[in-house]
């Protein structure tokens, strides 16, 4: 019979695996948050993010994303200032008017912030986030200057299978 660390071994190796593969995963981008079943988000150097967790979630909003995201690794992140989903565009000027923008191609820019990690780049350079406007899966890469990049793409029917 095989341990319980061997098996979350082998099912951490299959989670990355298929990371590589870069499949892509579901959110709502009618302004509701995103969807429980395809919540997560991985950086190498912060490990998994969860885009919906009990006390927060991301909202995607038609110009903007609002909420908070959590990392067990780096704690809370905000994705900006500004609460409501109305029609907003953060400045990224000042600490106080942070936050992702959306454009209507589904293209994100500007920041989010977390105590722990800092700074988060949704538009870098050699990087960048998009969210498709009709169907809502994100894609593409996010920089933390403190930690690396978050990959917002891939598997995460076999994340809670990880975490019993």
């Amino acid at each position: 019979m095989m341990s319980k660390t061997i098996v979350t071994r082998v099912l951490y190796s299959m989670v990355a695996a298929l990371a590589v593969l870069g499949l892509a995963r579901a959110v709502r981008a009618d302004g509701s948050a995103v969807s429980p079943a395809n919540q997560w988000v991985w950086s190498t150097n912060a490990g998994w993010i969860n885009l919906n967790p009990t006390n927060g979630g991301v909202t995607v909003c038609a110009d903007h994303l609002e909420g908070y995201a959590w990392g067990e690794n780096i704690g809370w992140i905000r994705m900006g200032t500004f609460s409501g989903c109305g029609a907003h565009t953060y400045g990224n000027t000042t600490t106080g008017n942070y936050g992702v923008n959306r454009s209507p191609a589904g293209q994100l820019s500007g920041y989010a912030w977390s105590t722990n990690a800092g700074w988060i780049k949704f538009n870098p350079s050699f990087g960048g986030v998009s969210v498709n406007p009709a169907a809502g899966p994100f894609r593409g890469f996010a920089w933390a200057e403190n930690f690396g990049w978050i990959r917002f793409q891939g598997p995460s029917l076999l994340l809670p299978l990880l975490q019993r």
